[in-house]
């Protein structure tokens, strides 16, 4: 029986030490993220070589916004009730019983 206590204690003892040591140490710090691989931008490169060769413009991937603007636009009020009728169909449509 005194063999057990002294375990029980001698593990509780153990526990304690390593808690108190884990409190002491200071966080890890952040390791700095690997600079970007600029694999993406060679092949953009490469494909902009490709079409200037073949003689087709090539298309500018650079500024989305740009593609936004030609786009027709729509007043926020329209939007939101296209959206607001599509949820409605599929809340309506997933309100029908299966058969």
């Amino acid at each position: 029986m005194r063999r057990l206590i002294g375990w029980t204690a001698g593990i509780v003892g153990i526990a304690a030490l390593a808690r108190m040591l884990a409190r002491r140490r200071p966080a890890p710090k952040q390791v700095a993220t690997p600079p970007v691989d600029d694999h993406a931008e060679a092949l953009r490169r490469k494909l902009d070589e490709s079409r200037a060769a073949e003689g087709t413009a090539p298309t500018s991937t650079a500024d989305p916004a740009h593609d936004l603007d030609e786009a027709p636009r729509e007043s926020l009020e329209d939007r939101r009730a296209r959206v607001h009728a599509k949820a409605q169909e599929a809340i309506d449509a997933m309100k029908e019983p299966l058969g």
